[in-house]
């Protein structure tokens, strides 16, 4: 019987997708569909092809890549994909993802992936190429189709049947702003459904891989940063993959690929098996922001960006480094191993090189570096943004403490009560930019990181208000680099809020549309940039940005939206935000330049 005879044979055996097809009145023609779903869906690993592309990649990756690092993290992945049914579920930030992991796996393990992409990949020539080397192609939408639904289920259950390790991005879709993208549970779900099936003797435990994925220079980069500002995104075709070849051109620095500790997946039944699914779709979310590396590319970003004055010499911007490698060795943040100990500099200094030569910063001065100035070019901002937010998840709570102890400082913060509504507003304010901690895990990292600044015990608010005005003023210091780091988002919630409210006062009675507040956002945010008050960050200006800050209001009950027609309904909660985000941004400026003096 032939490879794809058997794999057919297996595939309509699948008891969903069985019972599908004889309880269906034309079952011959039920059949004929789903196997024709299944010949769109599968991959046809070829070792000839696979083999062919690796010897490609070998001649092509040391002209586009400094490096490719694989790292296991003590997980014995060979074993592992002997011992268990393996699924990898990395995040995606660019195309070369697919190619990245699945040939850094062929060439340490010697065999493939097979790698769930979108159909958008499926063109000539480098559709057939992926495909003979292990992707197999999924339509973008198939929620009404309940066939195709299930041969694709079935084709998951051949693959776990088969013993094939899998790979599927978890995110559904490449981060247009380096920020990872809440889990979609499609295939979550499938898999676990699919390996339910299996017969008691095929049946291994079924183990979740986070992967961490970091480009130091994403090569689509400009294109994603064009889609921030409202550019439509261009639909795949082989010319637009062919122009890859102009990148030759471009240097990428390094690709970072670090392996969770394997997750397995519970044993569930119906009522269970939807909460299931969101855990350990979160659970794998988590460890992939967790072990996400701090790189040569997203440290320049972060202290470049956070700069508003524009320039930085050399000395200032080693200087920001060294504090932020000793915050991550101490809290135990992933970063770079070319950043460690003595190669810091050098490290820093090839990234710089590379976005200098790729023209996304200027260089202003003398050519040696410690009479040089720094400044990235106006409109490459947000493209180094995408560094900055791959690593900004690490830093919020930091970030968080240094407003605390700023008003601890300044007498604002009179009780626990006081301090505490402080932790809470500012975790609710950025809950729609990333994945947070409950509130007792934040706290618990709170006073955890406080005690190893401080070198003394920690365990309750009350004791955070007895610390001394020495104590106080040593943590702001030591956090006092991440003082900016999200002020570009807390300009964006301001800019909402005043649009917001100048829209209420143009349409009190009527409403407004999503378009009128998509205007005046834009409109709202240029006005407030040239007078460089509050506003200050160009970078905070960004159609993710827009949406977020809009769902923050609707969620607080500020606005509603009633279908289609939006009007502010508690006016004094609004006024509330935007005096309160004014004071936000005016008093961590204020602190960070004393801090830096």
């Amino acid at each position: 019987m032939s490879l794809f005879n058997s794999q057919e044979k297996i595939v309509l055996s699948y008891p969903k997708l069985k019972e599908r097809i004889e309880n269906r009145e034309d079952s011959k023609a039920e059949k004929q569909k789903a196997l024709m779903n299944l010949r769109e869906i599968r991959a046809e690993f070829s070792k000839t092809y696979i083999n062919s592309f690796q010897k490609l990649l070998d001649n092509a990756i040391p002209k586009l890549y400094d490096s490719v690092n694989f790292n296991e993290n003590g997980v014995d992945f060979r074993q592992l994909v002997k011992d268990t049914s393996v699924v990898l579920v990395p995040n995606h930030q660019s195309h070369a993802d697919y190619v990245a992991i699945n040939y850094m796996v062929y060439k340490k393990y010697g065999f493939p992936l097979y790698v769930a992409g979108g159909n958008n990949l499926n063109i000539f020539p480098i559709g057939k190429l992926f495909r003979k080397s292990g992707c197999f192609f999924i339509r973008r939408s198939f929620a009404n189709d309940i066939l195709y639904k299930l041969t694709l289920e079935a084709y998951l259950y051949y693959l776990l049947m088969e013993q094939k390790p899998i790979e599927f991005f978890f995110e559904g879709g490449r981060s247009r702003t380096g920020k990872l993208l809440s889990p979609k549970y499609g295939l979550y779900q499938m898999l676990l459904e699919a390996h339910s099936h299996l017969p008691q003797a095929k049946k291994k435990d079924l183990m979740f891989v986070p992967v961490s994925i970091v480009h130091e220079y994403v090569p689509e980069q400009k294109s994603l940063a064009s889609e921030l500002h409202g550019a439509k995104k261009k639909k795949e075709s082989s010319g637009q993959l062919l122009s890859l070849f102009k990148l030759f051109s471009y240097q990428f620095g390094s690709v970072h690929i670090n392996l969770g500790n394997p997750i397995k997946a519970l044993k569930s039944d119906e009522e269970s098996l939807k909460g299931d699914v969101q855990n350990l779709a979160f659970e794998c979310f988590r460890s992939v922001g967790a072990n996400m590396c701090v790189t040569p590319s997203s440290v320049l970003g972060l202290v470049l960006l956070d700069e508003p004055g524009g320039a930085l010499e050399w000395s200032d911007i080693m200087g920001k480094a060294k504090v932020l490698i000793d915050f991550c060795e101490k809290f135990g943040i992933p970063y770079t191993d070319s950043m460690k100990g003595d190669e810091l500099e050098d490290s820093l200094g090839r990234a710089l090189d590379i976005m200098i030569g790729n023209k996304k910063i200027d260089v202003i001065g003398r050519s040696t570096r410690s009479h040089t100035f720094y400044t990235i070019k106006e409109d490459k901002r947000q493209e180094l943004l995408y560094f900055k937010n791959t690593i900004l998840h690490h830093f919020l709570i930091p970030w968080v403490i240094n407003y605390a102890w700023i008003n601890l400082f300044s007498g604002k913060i009179e009780d626990v009560s006081d301090l505490k509504k402080l932790f809470i507003d500012h975790r609710k304010l950025l809950k729609h930019e990333f994945y947070l901690p409950t509130v007792k895990d934040f706290l618990e990292k709170t006073f955890f990181m406080i005690s190893t600044i401080i070198k003394r015990d920690i365990k309750n608010l009350e004791e955070c208000l007895e610390l001394s005005h020495k104590e106080l003023y040593l943590i702001a210091s030591s956090l006092s680099v991440f003082s900016r780091s999200f002020n570009y988002i807390i300009e964006a919630y301001y800019t909402s809020a005043v649009a917001l409210k100048n829209l209420n006062a143009q349409f009190p009675e009527v409403g407004f549309k999503n378009d009128d507040y998509v205007k005046a956002f834009k409109a709202t945010h240029l006005e407030e940039a040239k007078l460089a008050i509050v506003v200050k960050f160009p970078e905070s200006n960004s159609e993710p940005l827009t949406k977020s800050s809009f769902k923050y209001f609707q969620h607080e009950g500020i606005v509603e939206n009633n279908a289609g027609s939006i009007k502010v309904v508690n006016l004094d909660m609004l006024n509330e935000n935007i005096l309160n985000f004014e004071n936000l941004l005016l008093e961590l400026r204020k602190f960070n330049l004393r801090a830096s003096v």
